[in-house]
């Protein structure tokens, strides 16, 4: 087990430190007796990364971040941020991957205007009817897709334009369920703990995540933010490179 993994992606740390966090004020009455007004506490972890490459950071600062939308479609069609689509001609439904989906008819089409950008990874799971069951699906704004963690020419009914998330129903696939739109690229490296993580369980509600390894005794929701970035030279695959060593603290939530 790693020792910190965000959404089950591995996190290389090489420094860290623990902080207990006490909600409540304590005091001390007239008398001078101490007056204990704690009424909870949490966890704050703070990290270094060591020297990461550029595409690496780039992704690793978005998903400490929690940034971008889950659509998890659980009663209605709003993100985990909020966000309503753009349009929508489809149905949410009962017993899909992660309880409720979204059933759109062939041809029907649902958008969310998620303002993704230029550089963004989607996830999500479609049901594939010649397969008989719920595929993964990995889409990236340089082209590259992945169906069940292998190379793939299927978008699984999803594309992006302008920024702008749409489904796609078609014969073969008309059933959605757990949309992540993250607006980074994710490394391929990461694409196995990715399959990993959401074909086992939903994707964290953005900007919530899940924080796992052996930093903790058991799993904690967090909210992440990234500190400071510095940058400095170092050898990646045997050329010298600059890059960033980043810091950044998830608080428990």
């Amino acid at each position: 087990m790693a020792f910190l993994a965000l959404n089950g992606i591995p996190v290389p740390v090489t420094e860290g430190r623990r902080r207990q966090v006490s909600i409540g004020t304590d005091s001390r009455a007239f008398s001078g007796a101490y007056r204990l007004g704690r009424r909870a506490v949490r966890q704050e972890w703070e990290f270094k990364t060591p020297p990461l490459p550029a595409d690496e950071v780039l992704a690793l600062r978005g998903l400490v971040a929690g940034d971008g939308h889950t659509l998890a479609f659980e009663g209605d069609l709003f993100s985990s941020r909020g966000l309503g689509p753009g349009t929508s001609a489809g149905l949410v439904y009962q017993g899909a991957r992660y309880g409720r989906g979204l059933n759109l008819s062939v041809g029907a089409s649902a958008s969310w205007p998620v303002q993704l950008g230029a550089r963004w990874t989607t996830l999500h799971h479609v049901y594939s009817v010649a397969a008989g069951g719920w595929l993964h699906a990995i889409n990236r704004s340089d082209g590259k897709r992945w169906s069940q963690g292998t190379p793939s020419e299927s978008a699984g009914g999803l594309s992006v334009s302008s920024g702008v998330l749409t489904l796609t129903g078609a014969i073969n696939a008309s059933s959605f369920d757990d949309v992540a739109a993250l607006p980074f690229v994710v490394p391929d490296a990461w694409v196995p703990h990715l399959v990993g993580w959401h074909t086992a369980r939903p994707w964290s509600a953005l900007p919530f995540l899940m924080a796992t390894g052996d930093f903790a005794i058991t799993e904690a929701k967090v909210l992440g933010e990234v500190r400071d970035g510095e940058f400095v030279e170092f050898s990646h695959h045997g050329t010298r490179v600059v890059g960033e060593r980043l810091e950044f603290t998830l608080r428990e939530v």
